[in-house]
C-alpha cells in the first residue's frame, strides 16, 4: 500500500473519531441536568441505601451521593428541584394492575358498601331516575354477603328498569349480576349451554332459566361485549380515571394484567396499538409490560406461546413491551371459583374448583417457557396456589430455572407452601388493600367461609411471604378495588397496617402478617422491577440507571402509619421527564 493510501486511510480514521467525539460532547453538553437535593433520598441500593442528593443528565441518573458532590457534578446551569425536606423514592411500579381498561368496570351507579336487597334496590331505583330514559344501565360494587340470599336475581331489577338492559359488575368484576332484558338481548334461554359448567357459568332456576348472576368472565364478557359495554372506545375512556393519573401518585411503571375488552386476548391489540401510537407521540405517562392472555382449558398452550412471541415482536416502543403470559388459574374464593385444602366452613362438603386443571397449567407454563416468556398466574386459594407450585416444580424440574413465573394474589395460602416460593424461584404478587377489612365486609366473609383459625393461619399472608425470603411484589388490581384506590401510599399503608386508611379504629386484619415500611417500599420498587425484568434499568436510584423517581411531600419513614395515605405525592419523573409536578 503507497503511503498516499495510508494517508488517505489514517485521516479517514482520525476525522470519524473526532466527529464521534464532537456528536459525543454535543449530545453530552445538551442534555438536561438537574440536581435534586434538599431533603433525604431513600436508594433502594444496598450499597448505598440514603444519600442527600443525586444528578440526572438526560434521562439517567449520573450520581448519588453528598449535595457538595452533586453540585460539583451538576455545574452551575443545572436546574434544581428543592425537596423542601420531603424524600425521594424511586418511582412506584405496580407490578398487578389493569390501566389500559379497568375503569370501565366501574361505570354507572355504584352499590359498594351496602347491605341487604331493599338498599341496594333503593339505591339503583334512586340512580335509574335520573338517567336519560334511553340505553344501556350500568353498575358496580356489589359483593357475595351483599344480598341475604347470597346471589341476585334479574327480576328485582326488572320492577326499576323494565325493558332497559342493566348490567351491574361485583365488586371484583367476577361475577355480573343481570337483568331480564339484558338476558333477552343477548339471546340467554334455558337451553343456552354454560361456557364451562361449573366454573365459567350461569346461575340457574329449576327449570333451567338463568336467575340473572353470571359467575366468572366467560360468562359476563359476551354480554357486555354484545351490549357495547366494552371495546376499545370504552377502554380508551377509562384511561382518564387511570392512566392519566398514575404519575400523580407517583407510579412510574406497571404491569398490566390483563386487557380484557372481547372474550380472546386478541381482541386487545387496538388497546395496544393506541397505547403505542401514544408513547411515540410522548404522551404515554409510564412503561407498560404486558401481556397475552389465557382464560379457558381449551385455548391450545403453544398458540398462545406463538401468540406472545408474535406480540413481543409487533407491540413494542421505547416505553412499552409484551413480555408475559397472564392466566387466570381460578376465579375467586369467595365465590367458591378456586380450590381450598379443606372444605368451606359454611358448606363442609364444598371445596370449590379450579378453572384449569393441573395438566393445563402444567402445559401452558410449559410452552411459554419454551417460547422464552414468563407467567403470571391468578391463583385465590390454597389449594390453587399448591397445584399451581406443584406445576410450575415439574416443569422446573424438566426444563430448568431461570424464569420469574409469578402467582397472584394469594388470597390463602398453607404455610407448607409459603416456603416453597422462595426455594422455586416464583414470585408472590399481591394487593394489600385486600389484607384489611375490604368494604367493612371482608372479615365477615372470610369467618364465614374459612374459621377464625384458618384465617389466622393462612388468610392474605403477606408478611408471611416477605420474611420466608420469597420475592413479593405489589398491584392495586383494578377493578378488585376503586379507581381511588390505585394509589401505592393508599397500599403500602394497608401492608404496614393491615386496617382500610382512613380506619384508624379498625381491628387489623390477621395483625401478625404487617410488613415494615421498607419492605412495603420494596415490593413497590425494587422487586417490581424484578419480576418485569427491568432491575438494570428501573427499580433503585443509582449510577447508570433511568431517571425514575418520586418526590413525597413528607418522609415516610417518619408518618404515623395510620395517616401514610394523606402523604401528598408532589413531583413524579420517569425516563428523566417530569410526568407529574405539584409544587407550588
Amino acid at each position: 500500500m503507497g503511503s498516499a493510501r495510508r494517508f488517505y486511510l489514517w485521516s479517514v480514521v482520525l476525522v470519524g473519531l473526532l466527529m464521534g467525539s464532537l456528536a459525543g460532547s454535543v449530545s453530552h453538553a445538551g442534555a438536561q441536568t438537574t440536581l435534586i437535593r434538599g431533603g433525604s433520598i431513600f436508594t433502594m441500593d444496598p450499597n448505598q441505601r440514603w444519600a442527600q442528593a443525586l444528578v440526572i443528565r438526560g434521562n439517567r441518573i449520573e450520581m448519588v451521593g453528598t449535595e457538595v458532590e452533586a453540585r460539583k457534578v451538576a455545574g452551575p446551569k443545572a436546574e434544581v428541584v428543592d425537596l423542601q425536606g420531603g424524600l425521594c423514592l424511586p418511582g412506584f411500579i405496580d407490578s398487578h394492575n389493569h390501566l389500559a381498561m379497568g375503569a370501565i368496570t366501574k361505570r354507572g351507579v355504584s352499590v359498594a358498601g351496602l347491605k341487604g336487597k331493599a338498599a341496594i334496590l333503593a339505591k339503583i331505583r334512586s340512580w335509574v331516575a335520573q338517567q336519560p330514559k334511553e340505553g344501556l344501565l350500568l353498575g358496580y360494587g356489589w359483593m357475595p354477603d351483599s344480598f341475604e340470599s347470597g346471589s341476585p336475581r334479574r327480576e328485582w331489577l326488572d320492577q326499576i328498569t323494565g325493558d332497559r338492559p342493566m348490567l351491574l359488575l361485583s365488586a371484583d368484576a367476577h361475577d355480573m349480576w343481570f337483568n331480564t332484558a339484558a338476558m333477552k338481548a343477548c339471546d340467554l334461554t334455558d337451553q343456552t349451554p354454560d361456557p364451562e359448567p361449573g366454573k365459567q357459568y350461569y346461575r340457574r332456576d329449576e327449570k333451567g332459566w338463568p336467575t340473572g348472576h353470571a359467575i366468572e368472565g366467560a360468562a359476563s364478557l359476551p354480554m357486555l361485549v354484545r351490549l357495547g359495554a366494552f371495546g376499545p372506545e370504552a377502554a380508551r375512556e377509562s384511561q382518564k380515571l387511570t392512566l392519566a393519573r398514575a404519575p400523580s401518585q407517583g407510579i412510574t411503571s406497571y404491569f398490566e394484567a390483563g386487557v380484557l375488552i372481547g372474550e380472546t386476548s386478541d381482541s386487545a391489540a387496538p388497546v395496544y396499538e393506541q397505547l403505542i401510537e401514544d408513547d411515540r407521540s410522548g404522551k404515554l405517562p409510564v412503561r407498560i409490560v404486558g401481556t397475552v392472555w389465557t382464560r379457558s382449558p381449551d385455548d391450545d398452550p403453544k398458540k398462545i406461546a406463538a401468540r406472545l412471541k408474535e406480540w413481543n415482536r409487533k407491540y413494542a416502543s421505547e416505553h412499552l413491551k409484551i413480555s408475559v403470559c397472564k392466566m387466570w388459574s381460578d376465579g375467586t374464593l369467595m365465590s367458591r371459583g378456586a380450590l381450598l385444602l379443606d372444605p368451606f366452613c359454611d358448606e363442609p362438603h364444598v371445596r370449590g374448583k379450579m378453572t384449569f386443571p393441573p395438566e393445563k397449567i402444567e402445559a401452558m407454563v410449559d410452552a411459554v417457557q419454551q417460547a422464552g416468556f414468563d407467567m403470571h398466574i391468578h391463583t385465590d386459594a390454597d389449594g390453587s396456589v399448591r397445584t399451581v407450585l406443584d406445576a410450575l416444580e415439574r416443569v422446573r424440574q424438566r426444563r430448568g430455572g431461570g424464569f420469574r413465573h409469578t402467582i397472584a394474589h394469594n388470597s390463602l395460602v398453607h404455610p407448607e407452601d409459603v416456603a416453597r416460593f422462595a426455594a422455586l424461584g416464583v414470585i408472590a404478587n399481591v394487593t394489600p388493600l385486600w389484607g384489611t377489612d375490604y368494604n367493612g365486609s371482608y372479615r365477615t366473609i372470610y369467618t364465614k367461609l374459612l374459621g377464625a383459625a384458618r384465617m389466622e393461619e393462612r388468610l392474605f399472608p403477606y408478611g408471611d411471604l416477605v420474611r420466608s425470603g420469597a420475592v413479593v411484589t405489589y398491584g392495586a388490581d383494578i377493578p378488585g378495588v376503586d379507581v381511588d384506590e390505585i394509589p401505592p401510599l393508599i397500599q403500602i399503608e394497608a401492608a404496614v397496617t393491615r386496617k382500610r386508611p382512613g380506619y384508624p379504629k379498625d381491628l387489623p386484619l390477621v395483625a401478625r402478617q404487617r410488613v415494615s415500611v421498607e419492605e412495603a417500599l420494596r415490593a413497590y420498587t425494587v422487586h417490581g422491577a424484578y419480576q418485569l425484568r427491568m432491575e438494570k434499568e428501573v427499580g433503585s436510584l443509582e449510577k447508570g440507571k433511568k431517571a425514575d423517581l418520586v418526590v413525597l411531600g413528607r418522609n415516610i419513614f417518619e408518618e404515623s402509619p395510620e395517616t401514610i395515605h394523606t402523604i401528598p405525592v408532589v413531583l413524579t419523573m420517569m425516563d428523566g421527564r417530569l410526568t407529574h409536578d405539584a409544587r407550588p
